[in-house]
């Protein structure tokens, strides 16, 4: 795993421009974009509306009507769901370069079952319903790449899903690699997370309770694996959480759309 970000996830100003190059500069990034036509890249684009975000605020809501398809452009972009007691609990992370709400887009499925919420001041581009309809209506042929990145999604879920079968270090030694790719910045003695994740964030998405979490951050800090710093900018001596992984890991160098 390589390919650590270059401040791409650095939070954004309000009015901060984003032309149409430099947006297609962050989506080439991932595997989906990078695949597509370049008269296909350029509809998109040119389709794309820019959206900005303060921190703590929806992007969507359960319930909320489907108005297009969103790709992360920079900032700290996180996945919620609603658990049986009713609270809000974090499912996934995701990071520049990702979409999201596609699924229901192109299921023509009217609401969203699930949440988008920022933790950082964030920018994506919109793909509005309207620009996704004159995208199939320009060639038909359209319709199969965006079945692509939706099949794309689920293989990677489904992969995610067998993880729960692992143990609970083996999980977490995945999650952190998976975040580091998408908020982590090279440093001497390791990789940076460049976003704030506390511990509690990192046992929802884990699936572990936070008093575990906090005993395997604790362990691994002092066998020199990671610095934890909940507050701040975490480091990971990523070869010694490797050596944690399996060979069935070897997905998790593949192209990725930036999600944890």
């Amino acid at each position: 795993m390589g390919h650590w970000s270059k401040d791409i996830g650095a939070e954004p100003c309000s009015e901060e421009h984003w032309p149409r190059e430099r947006i297609h500069a962050v989506l080439s990034q991932s595997y989906w974009f990078g695949t597509l036509s370049a008269a296909l890249q350029r509809s998109i684009v040119n389709r794309g509306e820019i959206r900005h975000f303060r921190a703590r605020r929806p992007v969507y809501k359960v319930g909320d009507r489907v108005d297009g398809m969103y790709a992360a452009l920079a900032g700290d972009f996180r996945s919620y769901v609603t658990g049986d007691d009713g609270d809000r609990m974090l499912m996934r992370l995701v990071g520049p370069g990702a979409w999201f709400g596609a699924f229901q887009l192109i299921e023509s499925v009217p609401a969203r079952n699930f949440e988008i919420r920022t933790a950082s001041p964030c920018t994506a581009m919109l793909l509005p319903r309207a620009g996704y309809d004159a995208i199939l209506a320009e060639d038909p042929k359209n319709y199969l790449e965006f079945v692509k990145l939706t099949s794309f999604h689920l293989r990677t879920m489904i992969r995610i899903m067998v993880e729960t079968r692992s143990t609970a270090e083996r999980r977490t030694a995945r999650a952190v690699l998976r975040i580091a790719r998408m908020h982590g910045r090279a440093l001497g003695a390791g990789v940076e997370i460049t976003i704030k994740l506390n511990q509690s964030d990192l046992a929802s998405i884990v699936g572990v309770s936070r008093q575990y979490m906090n005993e395997l951050l604790s362990r691994w800090n002092a066998d020199g694996l990671l610095v934890w710093n909940g507050k701040g900018r975490s480091v990971l001596h990523v070869e010694k959480i490797r050596d944690l992984l399996t060979p069935l890991d070897d997905w998790l160098s593949e192209p990725a759309e930036g999600w944890a």
